[in-house]
């Protein structure tokens, strides 16, 4: 099951939310209004149990579906989130790919030596010819 979801900040565009999700999490999402919030708050209301999400933030230009929702030309800079999200068995439950404004939206990650998080960094792919 797969979502394309405009989300606003303040009023003011911010994000293309693009969601897909294995069969038994995303039926529960056909009575959920996604205009009312949080889909993870009403799928966990529903007894779906995530466990673990890897998150990947990087930059893209915005392809044709980006810019008629974001309202920026085609090629546009946007910030990008892929999450993929697990059950305790490791399962994958959903994976996201979400596309925000940079002017309207920033990443800060904090980390402590109590709760350190796996960072992991990498070198961008190599465009193929």
């Amino acid at each position: 099951m797969q979502v394309l979801r405009l989300r606003y900040l303040d009023g003011e565009r911010a994000m293309l939310e693009r969601g897909t999700f294995v069969e038994h999490v995303g039926r529960h999402l056909f009575d959920f209004d996604t205009s009312s919030g949080s889909m993870w708050a009403h799928l966990i209301s529903r007894r779906v149990r995530f466990a673990t999400a890897s998150h990947v933030i990087d930059a893209v230009a915005a392809d044709p579906v980006d810019a008629l929702h974001l309202g920026v030309t085609a090629g546009a800079p946007l910030l990008r989130q892929q999450r993929t999200a697990r059950d305790p068995d490791g399962e994958v439950l959903e994976y996201h790919d979400d596309r925000y404004l940079p002017a309207v939206v920033s990443f800060t990650l904090e980390n402590t030596f109590d709760a350190r998080c796996a960072l992991v960094r990498k070198a961008a792919a190599t465009p193929t010819r």
